[in-house]
């Protein structure tokens, strides 16, 4: 497992406007990169329109995922938001995501200044947090 994820402030700043212009919506998206550096944000539509739960549309994801094997990335990462809550996994998080070893960003809109987190979820389904570099 990785120390911590490399990301661009403009990928950051990406993540922040896609949660802010889905508030107060949650927003999702997914990160493609190679081992622990992030190389390309791919913001996708929430189906679930829910301010608490999140479904990626899946014709976005599968055009994402042709994008990330054009240009030779993986998928190692998924960001949403928690539009009133804080960036830390919820119950409905550690319960329906499935895939041990990616990153996971969660962006709070809950305080006036947004707040980004990352996690990495064991094989056991137990989220840590990971810095952000």
């Amino acid at each position: 497992m990785c120390d911590s994820v490399v990301v661009a402030p403009s990928f950051l700043e990406r993540m922040i406007s896609h949660a802010q212009s889905t508030f107060p919506l949650e927003c999702c998206g997914v990160l493609g990169g190679k081992k622990s550096v992030v190389t390309s944000v791919y913001p996708l539509t929430n189906d679930l329109a829910s301010p608490t739960q999140y479904f990626a549309n899946p014709k976005e994801m599968f055009q994402a995922a042709r994008k990330m094997r054009e240009k030779s990335e993986n998928m190692i990462g998924i960001y949403h938001s928690h539009p009133h809550g804080p960036s830390t996994p919820s119950l409905t998080d550690q319960e329906k995501n499935y895939y041990p070893g990616l990153f996971y960003f969660i962006i709070s809109l809950a305080e006036a200044e947004p707040v980004v987190r990352c996690f990495v979820m064991s094989e056991q389904g137990i989220f840590s947090p990971i810095p952000i570099v």
